[in-house]
Parts: structure tokens; C-alpha cells; sequence
């Protein structure tokens, strides 16, 4: 089938778009945690030391910084998510498997930090 007739239809829009929901969702929890509880002193669960929590902070913007980067120069260098470079089919993914990785990392520690405030005294 020719290029011209093939329809991508709006799969690469989509997933950049999800994409993009997964890392402000993230950035969001970090901003949470940062925050720590809603009532202060009222909370059933220790509060985290505020270097702690700028530091994990710290750490989510920075890789919602290098993963939107890689996302977007992604995104532009195959023609908006239309075909790979230097070839004629279409692109594998929008992020590579080393993005995925991270991301998972990424979520693994946030995870981990939050854990070990709750249960460490």
C-alpha cells in the first residue's frame, strides 16, 4: 500500500497525548508529596523532613524534564509521529524502550519514598 493511501488515523496524536497525562499526573504527586499533609499535625502517618520531600521533588522534575525532552524531539524527528527517519515505514513507538524503563524507575521511587516515610519512624 502506498503512503499516501495509508491512514494512521490518530494513534500517534493519542499517544503522545497519554504520554503527556502520565508525566503531569507525576508531577503532581511529587507536588503532593512536597506538600505532605492536608491537616497539619492531624496526620496518622509521620511527615516527611521538608529537604526530603524538595528532594524527591527535585528529582520527579528532573525526570519529567529529560523524559518531555526526549518525548518531544521524538515527536518532531519522525514527523509528528508519522514515520521513522531515513525510512519509509512508520515509527516503532514515540519513546523508546529506555524511556519506558525510567518512567518505571521513576514511579518505583516515588513509590519507595512515600513507603518509607510511612514506615520508617
Amino acid at each position: 500500500m502506498t503512503e499516501e493511501g495509508r491512514d494512521l488515523g490518530l494513534q500517534p496524536e493519542r499517544t503522545l497525548l497519554s504520554w503527556q497525562r502520565t508525566l503531569i499526573l507525576l508531577v503532581l504527586v511529587g507536588l503532593l508529596y512536597l506538600r505532605g499533609p492536608l491537616v497539619p499535625g492531624a496526620a496518622v502517618l509521620r511527615e516527611a523532613p521538608v529537604p526530603l520531600r524538595v528532594g524527591v521533588l527535585a528529582l520527579v522534575l528532573l525526570l519529567v524534564a529529560l523524559l518531555g525532552l526526549h518525548l518531544w524531539r521524538r515527536w518532531r524527528r519522525t514527523d509528528h509521529g508519522l514515520r521513522e527517519p531515513g525510512g519509509t515505514g512508520p515509527p516503532a513507538s514515540v519513546a523508546r524502550p529506555w524511556a519506558m524503563v525510567l518512567l518505571g524507575i521513576g514511579v518505583l521511587s516515588l513509590t519507595v519514598a512515600v513507603t518509607m516515610t510511612a514506615i520508617l519512624p
